[in-house]
């Protein structure tokens, strides 16, 4: 299997495969990017602001080792009551390795260590555990995104999966390094249906192209608009 990449920004989140307790490692490390609004030149509280969501991103991603994101967003409310809200009591230590503060916001790029037993135990205290999709009915296709180089074109393609097509079930990011990452779906239906979304979807900054479509796995590269003359 090619090795995989990902966005500046998403970095690093490594395996998003759900594990047996017995090897479930006790730390999961990432590296992510958060940013904060600077509002009346505060440029301390857009600090703050811009740390603390990147420690939400980093829990957001460690989820997805024990539940899909259906079941994130199904549960978007009690999570954030009972995790979201209280996410530094999972974040076992982190770093600042780089920020950049603009006219309207702060940008911070952090390597965080998540503790997964915690995370874990939380889940299973709300019964969230089980609630896992039936996946034997389901198709599974793999796509690894190429040249991504921007962190916004990931999330609205990543948004553009979950939102906007009724056939897709699951969106599990799985591998992300430097400028590529991979991500799994579950859907209804086949490779075909994807493809045909992907090839007429119209992104306002970028383009997709379809390098390469196996029986289950796709290679699509992101373009920019400009540069395409699309």
């Amino acid at each position: 299997m090619k090795r995989l990449t990902v966005v500046i920004g998403l970095l690093i989140a490594g395996l998003v495969m759900p594990l047996p307790a017995a090897e479930l490692p006790q730390v999961k490390e990432l590296m992510v990017v958060g940013s904060g609004k600077t509002i009346e030149g505060d440029v301390g509280k857009a600090r703050q602001s811009a740390i603390m969501n990147a420690l939400k991103e980093a829990v957001r991603i460690s989820l997805m080792e024990f539940i899909p994101s259906s079941v994130l967003e199904e549960n978007d409310i009690a999570l954030h009551t009972e995790i979201f809200s209280r996410v530094t009591q999972y974040v076992q230590t982190f770093k600042i390795l780089s920020e950049t503060g603009k006219a309207d916001r702060h940008e911070v790029l952090l390597q965080v260590q998540i503790d997964l037993h915690k995370l874990r135990d939380s889940l299973a205290s709300m019964g969230l555990l089980e609630k896992r999709a039936a996946e034997e009915e389901l198709g599974r296709i793999r796509l690894v995104l190429a040249e991504v180089s921007r962190y916004p074109w990931y999330r609205e393609f990543e948004d553009f999966l979950r939102k906007d097509l009724g056939f897709v079930r699951e969106v599990r990011l799985r591998y992300v390094m430097m400028g590529e990452l991979t991500v799994d779906i579950s859907l209804v239906g086949d490779i075909q249906l994807l493809l045909d979304a992907l090839m007429t979807k119209e992104f306002e900054g970028f383009v997709l192209e379809i390098d390469q479509a196996f029986e289950d796995q796709v290679t699509v590269r992101f373009r920019s608009r400009e540069l395409s003359g699309s």
